[in-house]
Parts: structure tokens; sequence; C-alpha cells
């Protein structure tokens, strides 16, 4: 198992910095820019692949350096062979373009799964602009008590942090404006994968699910165990703990490769089967 400590970019680490994050509570100036970026997108052409992504929040600024410079996706896809994919925790679809531009298959199967309407309909533009046909992005929650049909799902304004758990005493960042709270379909990765694409084995499977990655891994581990072969999960500390995702896995089959990054806060975590 190895470990990284690649930097980011300027917006992405400030984005990590707790005065920051207040500075920016007291003014307007963060809402002044978010209306200003939801208005006129910041649009942006992946330089491989030619692959176009749309920002339109300060958020999606750090988003967008964490993903398309940073590098820690990078490992997990050059990690396995990828022809197909889910990534759970979707927010506006970068992930599959991040896909096309580090693989050129525009054929590649996926799914992509959030909770929140906004950035699912985000999703869809970026599918449907870049030819990204055979994927689809549907909105629900995941890792939900059995017998669940809907669940509160709590919407940030900044919508990066999202999520099914409340945000409470231990969250590290203040709220940026008003909290919302809408009800979303309770959902089973494996009945809606299933039912799209049968028994096709999932290449690399994303979690990003804001504190919900271990319940969701309890949840649906018997159809992990059976469809995947490699995952890339973040985490929050202030949720659950690496040892924990890790420990989990490690009695189910799969073992950490690497720590794509970590910081005071979580990290990005890559595991793949222990056999074939």
């Amino acid at each position: 198992m190895s470990k990284s400590t690649e930097r980011k970019g300027l917006i992405h680490n400030l984005g990590k910095t707790r005065f920051v994050h207040h500075a920016m509570g007291k003014t307007r100036l963060y809402r002044l820019v978010n209306h200003i970026l939801a208005r006129w997108p910041m649009q942006k052409t992946l330089p491989r692949s030619g692959a176009v992504i749309r920002i339109s929040s300060i958020a999606g600024l750090a988003l967008a350096e964490e993903m398309f410079c940073g590098g820690s996706y990078f490992a997990a896809i050059n990690k396995h062979e990828i022809r197909t994919f889910a990534d759970l925790g979707c927010n506006v679809g970068w992930f599959p373009c991040l896909l096309l531009e580090a693989l050129g298959n525009v054929q590649l199967k996926g799914l992509l799964v959030d909770a929140d309407p906004a950035v699912v309909a985000e999703a869809e533009w970026h599918l449907k602009r870049n030819g990204l046909l055979a994927c689809d992005a549907i909105t629900g929650a995941l890792g939900c008590e059995s017998g669940t049909n809907e669940i509160v799902f709590h919407i940030n304004p900044a919508n990066t942090q999202s999520s099914t758990k409340p945000f409470g005493v231990n969250h590290p960042f203040p709220i940026k404006g008003a909290l919302r709270e809408i009800l979303v379909p309770a959902l089973e990765l494996s009945k809606e994968w299933t039912q799209r694409h049968g028994d096709t084995v999932i290449d690399l499977l994303k979690i990003d699910i804001e504190g919900a990655e271990l319940d969701f891994l309890r949840k649906e581990i018997h159809f992990i165990c059976r469809a995947v072969r490699g995952i890339v999960c973040e985490w929050h500390d202030w949720h659950v703990s690496l040892p924990e995702i890790e420990s989990f896995l490690k009695e189910n089959g799969f073992l950490l490769d690497k720590i794509a990054e970590q910081d005071q806060l979580g990290g990005v975590a890559i595991f793949s089967r222990s056999s074939p």
C-alpha cells in the first residue's frame, strides 16, 4: 500500500481551510459569485479528449481543481482497466468526463447517482454534451435502512457537502446560506445497476456520499463482492474513519492499494479485490 501527498490547486487548498469558510460565510461575496456563476457558467475544454465541463459555483471551482489537476482519481483509473463504472455521489457529473479524458472511450457504460436533483440535472447535461450515451444519471440516496422508501436529504448551499447525515457540531465547515431539506427516493445500487446493465461487472466503483460510505458498503456488500472489481472511496473523518472502511472491506475481500489523498479532514483511498 502506498500513500500520496500530492498538492492540489490554490482554490482547492483554500477550500480545506476553516478560516476561509468562516470569512466567506460572513460576507456577501460567496453568494454574489455563486449567483454570477449560476447565471453565466464557465466552460472548460479538457485538452486530451475535448470533453467539456461547465462550472456554475465556487464549490465547482475547487472541485475542478481536485478532480482534474490533483491526480487522486487518476491513480484509481490507472490501476484498473475500465469499461464500466458506477459513480455514487456524482455531484455535477465530472467523473465520467475524467474517465473520457483519461481513456478516450466514449462507449463507457456507467451509472451516476446523487440525491440532489439540481446536480443530477447538471450530470445529465455533461453526459449528453460529451456523447456518453451509455451512462445514466439518477436521483436518490444510497445506504438507507432496509424497508425505507424515502429519506431526508440535507442540501448545503455548497452542494459538494450535501448529505443524508444532518449537519451537526462535528461538521468542520460553517453553512454559508440557507440549508434545505428534501425527501428523495431510497435506492439500492444492486437493483439500479442490474436493471440497466444486467450481470455486467463494475470495473470501478467510486463512492463519495459525504459520510454514508460505510452505511452503503454494509448494506450492499453482497452485491459489491459479486459485481465490483475495484473501489475508489472518499472518507470524511467527522463521520467515518479510513480504518473503519479499510477493516470492513478487508473482511470482505478488498485490500487497500493506495491512499491517493489525505489531510486532516479525510481523503481518497483505492481498493482492489484480493483475488480475481
